[in-house]
């Protein structure tokens, strides 16, 4: 058993690369991504990231932020059309709700039209976030989109929209 030890501390010594450095011919760089799948991941969870440090200060989630958009535009909205609009599932946008009824950003309110539904309402706090947090929103998709020119940009924003687009169609989320 000592041998052994000693066997892999000489091989260690004399360069030998571990499976990940051989793999991406540099030692200890994960491999880029190459599909476009792993792009748009890998882009969605380094924007997460970057919103979750610039609105945490504002008591604002990034899971939030589409949320806050719809109801800026258009206060009132049910949950299944919130869920609808944002493009998640009905558990997931009743989570997000919960949180922010919970932060007093929005409030549930019965609605007239159907008795089984509530309508989601801004809070005055929920307003009041609307400048800072757009502000820091735009910041980031300037921050983000300094490397490549404004045609560029309105480029790969209608692209996304494509591709998001035809992914709804496939996953049979249609608006």
């Amino acid at each position: 058993m000592a041998r052994q030890t000693r066997t892999r501390r000489v091989a260690t010594k004399r360069g030998t690369k571990s499976a990940r450095a051989r793999s991406t011919g540099r030692r200890g760089a994960p491999p880029a991504p190459s599909t476009l799948a792993s792009l748009v991941a890998v882009t969605g969870r380094l924007f997460t990231r970057a919103l979750h440090a610039s609105l945490e200060r504002h008591g604002v989630a990034p899971g939030q932020l589409a949320v806050l958009q719809c109801l800026w535009a258009g206060d009132g909205l049910t949950q299944a059309e919130l869920a609808r609009q944002v493009q998640v599932e009905q558990p997931t946008m009743a989570r997000t709700l919960d949180r922010m009824a919970r932060d007093g950003l929005i409030q549930r309110v019965p609605s007239k039209k159907d008795r089984r539904a509530f309508n989601v309402r801004l809070t005055a706090r929920g307003r009041s976030r609307r400048r800072a947090v757009a502000g820091e929103a735009a910041r980031l998709d300037a921050f983000a989109a300094a490397a490549i020119g404004k045609r560029e940009r309105a480029t790969l924003a209608r692209l996304l929209g494509s591709l998001s687009a035809g992914l709804a169609r496939a996953v049979g989320r249609v608006e």
